[in-house]
């Protein structure tokens, strides 16, 4: 049974979402690793991506419009449901590694000095 097109855009878009929080996540943990500011680097991470999920979901919205309006209500509310729901796990992974992050800049710092 082949794939159709809607198929393999609705695993684009899903993979898209976890490519982003996973993306956002390494540059803020090596930015916090490397400035060691990390409510800052924190925002930035969220808003980068809150700002890719929003663009996977404008992608979805091009893509699924023509095809079915079934299908353009359940991508966008999936894409919302992720969206909310890998920003909380960006937040979360990154308060709980903070000691962590926070330790490699230290200790970067005293070797440096």
């Amino acid at each position: 049974m082949p794939l159709e097109k809607s198929d393999i855009a609705l695993t684009i878009y899903v993979a898209f979402m976890v490519i982003s929080l996973i993306f956002c996540y390494g540059f803020s943990s090596k930015m916090i690793k490397k400035t060691g500011l990390f409510g800052t680097q924190t925002i930035i991470a969220s808003t980068l991506n809150l700002l890719l999920g929003v663009c996977a979901i404008m992608g979805w919205f091009f893509f699924s419009w023509r095809v079915n309006e079934f299908m353009f209500f359940g991508g966008l509310a999936l894409g919302i449901g992720m969206l909310v729901i890998s920003e909380a796990i960006l937040i979360i992974v990154l308060f709980i590694r903070r000691k962590i992050m926070l330790q490699t800049y230290n200790s970067n710092i005293e070797t440096k000095s």
